[in-house]
């Protein structure tokens, strides 16, 4: 027969008392049971769930931003110091609610009134809620909170609409085409040339080399881009936004036309040894801009009508992904190339094809 255990144990009082039981588990179970009430007063030392602040700079960016591309990297550090860690930051996670992310997000979206230049529209919003929700998430999996404060159909967007991915008119998209060979300065009218015949992000246009520019099979090949996220320095990698981004880009022949003047043995198309800083290529657009008349779009703007037009004209949402370098479809369906009016006219001939076999039939 096993012997009774016990064991002398003091009270938060100073008293002494016995914790009895046939095992030293069921001594202290027998303890719990009578006395844990007297303990529950004490202070015992918890571990405090980590602020937002504290939680990204110990964990999230050593483990998830650090091995990001630079200029991801920097695009993530953007956000997190001038938006979501002045917000939030000092706010430990636990106590981070639906309230406060509605109250970020209204921040956001009148952020001009806060010392910001103009206030956030939806699309940029959007991307910070993106890097939020990544950051909850990864919390949620380690156990730090029960659930993520992110409910997508909770919370609201009040934000004006973003201004871009918005198609030139055909007539305009003719008329800038016309024009781009009378441009004076010729790195001018290589750049439009690339922007209004190839579909090319700017940031490829920008990272093209020489080398990588075959003026015998009137191929262009994205390897490289050039980004310039704080508005400043480039940032040049010898990489794309994704795999499918590297890609062979077709020139066509007016765009042949412009090169084959200008052609070197190296460097980029846009600087020589080194590409054009970030005040030089917004000089340059914008002067380009207004000698072509096309005053209300940018960069993103030329890509966005080459993938509408290439839809309009016959080429399958997966040919268009191809030529424009997108994974699958998704983008080309849902942005580069919504229905326009000027589409849905260039179907007319289809439905009068429909309608006379109709006829014949009847």
């Amino acid at each position: 027969m096993a012997s009774k255990q016990q064991f002398k144990i003091t009270l938060p009082s100073g008293e002494k008392v016995w914790a009895c039981g046939k095992t030293v588990s069921e001594a202290f179970i027998n303890f719990a049971k009578t006395y844990s009430g007297l303990f529950m007063d004490e202070k015992q030392p918890q571990e405090e769930v980590p602020t937002l602040k504290q939680f990204v700079d110990e964990t999230y960016r050593p483990s998830f931003i650090a091995g990001l591309k630079p200029t991801t990297q920097i695009n993530y550090e953007n956000r997190l110091k001038r938006d979501i860690l002045p917000f939030m930051g000092h706010m430990p996670l636990d106590q981070i609610t639906l309230a406060t992310i509605q109250q970020f997000y209204d921040h956001m979206a009148h952020a001009s009134q806060h010392g910001h230049q103009k206030n956030y529209n939806e699309a940029s919003i959007k991307r910070v809620r993106g890097l939020l929700s990544r950051i909850f998430s990864v919390a949620q999996e380690m156990g730090l909170i029960a659930d993520s404060p992110i409910k997508n159909r909770l919370l609201q967007i009040k934000a004006e609409q973003s201004g871009h991915h918005k198609a030139l008119p055909d007539a305009l998209v003719a008329k800038v085409k016309r024009n781009i060979p009378t441009l004076e300065d010729p790195e001018l009218r290589l750049y439009f040339a690339l922007l209004a015949y190839t579909g090319m992000r700017r940031e490829e246009i920008l990272g093209l080399h020489w080398e990588d520019v075959d003026l015998d099979t009137g191929t262009a090949y994205v390897r490289w881009t050039v980004t310039y996220p704080n508005q400043n320095h480039p940032v040049i990698q010898n990489s794309a936004k994704s795999k499918h981004s590297i890609r062979p880009v077709l020139l066509a022949t007016p765009v042949l036309q412009i090169i084959r003047p200008l052609a070197k043995p190296k460097g980029f198309l846009f600087g020589g040894d080194t590409p054009w800083c970030y005040s030089t290529l917004i000089r340059r657009f914008r002067k380009g801009k207004k000698l072509l008349g096309i005053e209300g779009y940018n960069n993103h703007d030329f890509r966005t009508t080459f993938g509408t037009q290439l839809k309009e004209n016959g080429m399958t949402s997966a040919q268009v992904a191809d030529l424009m370098g997108h994974a699958d479809t998704r983008m080309v369906e849902t942005v580069y190339a919504r229905t326009r009016e000027e589409g849905i006219q260039k179907r007319r001939a289809d439905i009068e094809k429909l309608n006379a076999i109709f006829t014949i039939a009847e």
